[in-house]
């Protein structure tokens, strides 16, 4: 419902609105048959459906087209006060208006969507394709020589090379894809006899494999198929196998050997079965494109099998319109291959598409996209997916249905034909000598038959700025700016002054050739430093009258200059994709004064306090570590050092005066862990003063102190029992 308001409210505004601008602006289908109210005054349009004859999408296109265009020829007599009634009969006879609910008949025209996506926008070009291929003919690699045979035997080229090649050809027989490679390429240049006969023993030893692949059953059977030994006699049992490896792996790339198999065995019946399944698992890339996992190689194999199959058949291929229109796009998104492989794999895909009736129409431009004073013609190329003539197109179908100034939305033209070019079929000619003087960006509606879709063309022209006005004014608007009138290109002969408590005012008109005033894409003021690369730039918008106004308050962009008051150069830069050239307009100079303190341009800024620039390079940073304490007196340290030794000096004072009992000390265990973990203890001290620091040296400590306390207590607890034994006995 909502789009139905929004159409309305569209067509409120402006009475002579397109169609197509209608559907632009709102991003939906076409409606031409508005709705408002419950009067009408006459039937614009009505057409019975022939008996027999099925509705599918192209007859809505059809009828809506149709019902445009008697539209756009009473358009002028309708008011937006009058009703556009519009009633369709259904297959089952019934019928829904403007009583009926407005989802519905939204919903209907979605079916127009499809006219105006159903046309490509490029072509596969074969040339490009073929030089691809013609570079890799002498490659030294199989795979690369098949492909570039097979590609030029599609194009129909001739294939010169020497069988000696293939006669010294070093290969791997434990490599049954090189092996298929090298006997099909000898077999697409006609050297097939002079290949070695041992290669037969590849295919072989693949086909007594219990382990085999789909794909190395594909390469065996067809490497015995380019010897001319691929016959299968037991097909049904051959098609069981198939059938079962595929249910291990059911990958639409294990689907594409199974269908080459299947052209190769005459089961196509199996092929076309599966083949409806198959279109539905393609993936979908932005709505626009469908392709298979595995991108191009499967694509292009399922594609060929399948367009192939249904015609040994002799069946309609199972693709829609739509479906084949979103595969020839995903072609069209791998124009770009530059290998054998790429080219080849692409041209089968495309040639099957553009073969199978009805085809997608590709219309693109051959040549410019823009009009000049010199030329008043466009040209278009309209053809197949790979740029042959239509078979079922007449020229007279090739029309221009409108055209639209994308500027303020005036229809230009109307149901123009297209000339068809002498001697170049696919090329058809669009004249607009009518508006080759009105500059601007067009869009045009084209239609081959049912199909429609939309081209922009730019009509170039000279761009011309007029009634150019520069003045200086005060912020508060106390006094009236003083302006100057500028002609291009001069400048402004003298010098404008302008403090930071004003603004410099630029207003200026943009026209065409034909003097009519004109908006563009792009316009700019520069203001900017002689001196160096500091600038602004101020986007210049234009009013309802289309006048460009632009204000430099002074005072705002002094902070980026950094204050530095001087002369600064103003300059107009204009530019659009409907003009011819762009243009660079050197105005005025301008004398900004931006502080009462400021300093002129070129000369260092100081501040009260300092003297020094401060604009010049800051002093460098080094930094400088703490200067050393002064050590303390060499007394103070000796008695330090004392205080730190006395535990050890009165140890080995006390072990000299109590001396040592050897014979006392009981033979343990105990009494080695002790006297070795004291050593280590003495050791770790001396270590501590030469290199260790008090981290590392607590963590040796710590498990030597609980080794003495262990066997120390072990220790006196032995040496005490032992002189207790004496006074007990």
């Amino acid at each position: 419902m909502d789009n139905a308001v929004n159409i309305l409210k569209k067509v409120e505004q402006d009475q002579h609105i397109s169609s197509y601008d209608i559907a632009e602006e709102l991003a939906t289908t076409v409606l031409t048959h508005l709705i408002k109210g419950w009067d009408w005054k006459d039937i614009i349009h009505y057409e019975l459906l022939p008996p027999g004859k099925a509705i599918n999408s192209d007859l809505y296109c059809q009828q809506l087209m149709k019902l445009k265009q008697e539209l756009e020829k009473k358009r002028l007599e309708l008011s937006i006060e009058r009703v556009w009634f519009f009633t369709m009969i259904m297959p089952d006879h019934t019928h829904f208006s403007h009583s009926a609910n407005i989802e519905r008949v939204i919903a209907l025209l979605g079916v127009f969507a499809l006219c105006n996506a159903s046309i490509l926008q490029g072509t596969i070009d074969t040339n490009k394709l073929q030089n691809i291929l013609n570079e890799n003919v002498k490659s030294k690699d199989f795979g690369t020589l098949y492909y570039a045979f097979k590609g030029l035997k599609q194009l129909n080229v001739k294939i010169s090379i020497t069988c000696e090649d293939f006669k010294n050809a070093k290969y791997d027989l434990n490599n049954i894809e090189q092996v298929f490679y090298l006997t099909n390429a000898a077999t697409l240049s006609l050297c097939q006899n002079s290949l070695n006969p041992d290669v037969l023993q590849a295919a072989t030893r693949v086909l007594d494999k219990k382990d085999v692949t789909l794909a190395e059953l594909y390469y065996a059977v067809h490497t015995l198929k380019a010897l001319g030994k691929g016959t299968i006699y037991d097909k049904e049992d051959g098609l069981k196998n198939l059938v079962e490896l595929l249910k291990k792996d059911e990958t639409p790339a294990n689907y594409g050997y199974v269908f080459l198999m299947c052209e190769h065995m005459g089961c196509e019946s199996w092929t076309a079965e599966r083949a409806e399944s198959l279109i539905l698992q393609a993936d979908e890339s932005d709505g626009k494109a469908l392709h298979w996992e595995g991108g191009l190689p499967v694509t292009a194999t399922i594609l060929g099998t399948l367009f192939r199959s249904f015609k040994t058949l002799k069946k309609p291929a199972p693709f829609t319109e739509e479906q084949k229109l979103k595969f020839g796009e995903y072609l069209l998104s791998r124009r770009s291959v530059n290998t054998a492989k790429g080219a080849t794999l692409l041209l089968e895909a495309a040639t099957v598409i553009a073969d199978d009736q009805p085809t997608p129409i590709s219309i693109k431009f051959k040549g410019k996209k823009h009009l000049t004073s010199e030329s008043d013609t466009i040209e278009f190329s309209v053809s197949d997916l790979i740029g042959r003539p239509l078979k079922t197109l007449k020229p007279e179908e090739v029309i221009a249905q409108s055209g639209t100034r994308l500027a303020d939305d005036v229809v230009v033209l109307s149901k123009q034909p297209l000339t068809q070019k002498p001697g170049e079929p696919t090329t058809y000619v669009l004249n607009l000598a009518k508006i080759k003087s009105q500059y601007g960006t067009y869009k045009i509606a084209l239609s081959a038959g049912s199909k429609v879709t939309n081209v922009n063309i730019a009509v170039l022209g000279e761009i011309q700025v007029t009634n150019m006005e520069v003045g200086v004014g005060d912020i508060d608007g106390t006094t009236s700016p003083k302006t100057t009138t500028v002609i291009y290109p001069n400048k402004l002969g003298e010098k404008l002054h302008a403090d930071h408590l004003q603004k410099v005012f630029l207003k200026f008109s943009l026209r065409d050739k034909a003097n009519k005033p004109i908006t563009v894409q792009q316009a700019f003021v520069r203001v900017g430093s002689s001196n160096s690369d500091e600038e602004i730039i101020f986007i210049a918008e234009p009013d309802n009258s289309k006048v460009y106004k632009v204000e430099l308050n002074v005072g705002m962009i002094s902070k980026h200059f950094g204050h530095v008051s001087g002369v600064y150069s103003v300059e107009l830069y204009v530019g659009d994709a409907a003009a011819a050239r762009p243009l660079l307009w050197s105005l005025a100079d301008v004398d900004f004064n931006f502080a009462k303190d400021a300093n002129a341009i070129g000369e260092y800024a100081t501040t009260p306090s300092s003297k020094t620039p401060a604009r010049v390079p800051l002093p460098e940073i080094k930094h400088t570590f703490r200067e050393p304490e002064a050590r303390p007196a060499r007394l103070v340290s000796d008695v330090f050092a004392c205080a730190c030794a006395a535990p050890l000096l009165l140890l080995l004072a006390l072990w000299a005066k109590l001396r040592v009992n050897l014979s006392n000390i009981p033979i343990a265990l105990s009494t080695l862990i002790f006297h070795i973990a004291l050593g280590g203890v003495l050791c770790l001290y001396a270590m501590f003063w030469v290199q260790m620091t008090m981290f590392e040296t607590m963590r040796y400590l710590v498990p030597l102190a609980a080794l003495i306390f262990l066997g120390g207590h072990r220790l006196l607890r032995t040496l005490a029992n032992k002189g207790s034994r004496p006074h007990k006995e």
